[in-house]
């Protein structure tokens, strides 16, 4: 992927996000990014994000939008067709509330608005790997206070295999919680057959 030189716009830190600031970049390959900023360089139109999803000084990628198959406002998710033409943007040259080559576009383009119907998606706290979460990890501590007292109780190096249940149960509250973090919405928001932005 070629890194280009241009300077561009980041929000400054503190700013409220605008457009489509901290929505989930859908790649084709299934990755979740998170989208930064969006910018306007050269009269083309760019929606950088964050392949790691943190910190606004890491790696960037900018995505024409061409390549965007389209825009989820229910599900806060931009699909990308394809990475073909991105481009990775030089951390050097971002700068906040200066001039730069790219700007950052903080009012969407109407034909952007309202690009998906609504009402189709489910959000965060509908997902059952979220509920499945929350309840191994209530089991995990009710069982570990049992483990406890029964080690207390027998006073045995046996007793302390017990253990090992609520360990179960944190770490299978762990790895749901993880996958519910890192693909919050249901797979609809992602979903074929959606219009394409003009």
């Amino acid at each position: 992927m070629e890194r280009v030189s241009w300077t561009y716009e980041l929000p400054p830190a503190g700013a409220p996000d605008v457009g489509l600031e901290q929505y989930q970049l859908a790649t084709p390959e299934g990755d979740v990014w998170k989208a930064v900023v969006l910018l306007e360089h050269d009269g083309r139109l760019f929606v950088a994000g964050a392949p790691s999803g943190a910190a606004l000084r890491r790696r960037l990628v900018a995505v024409p939008w061409e390549a965007v198959e389209g825009v989820d406002h229910d599900a806060l998710t931009v699909r990308v067709g394809s990475l073909a033409d991105a481009v990775e943007l030089d951390p050097g040259q971002a700068v906040e509330n200066e001039p730069a080559e790219a700007r950052r576009v903080e009012e969407l383009p109407a034909e952007l608005v309202r690009t998906q119907p609504t009402g189709d998606v489910a959000g965060p706290m509908d997902r059952m790997r979220l509920i499945l979460g929350l309840g191994s990890a209530a089991v995990g501590f009710v069982t570990l206070l049992i483990a406890i007292a029964v080690i207390d109780r027998a006073g045995e190096a046996w007793a302390f295999a017990l253990l090992a249940v609520p360990a179960a149960f944190f770490l299978a509250a762990g790895a749901l919680s993880i996958s519910a973090w890192r693909r919050p919405y249901a797979p609809a928001a992602r979903g074929a057959g959606r219009p394409r932005p003009r």
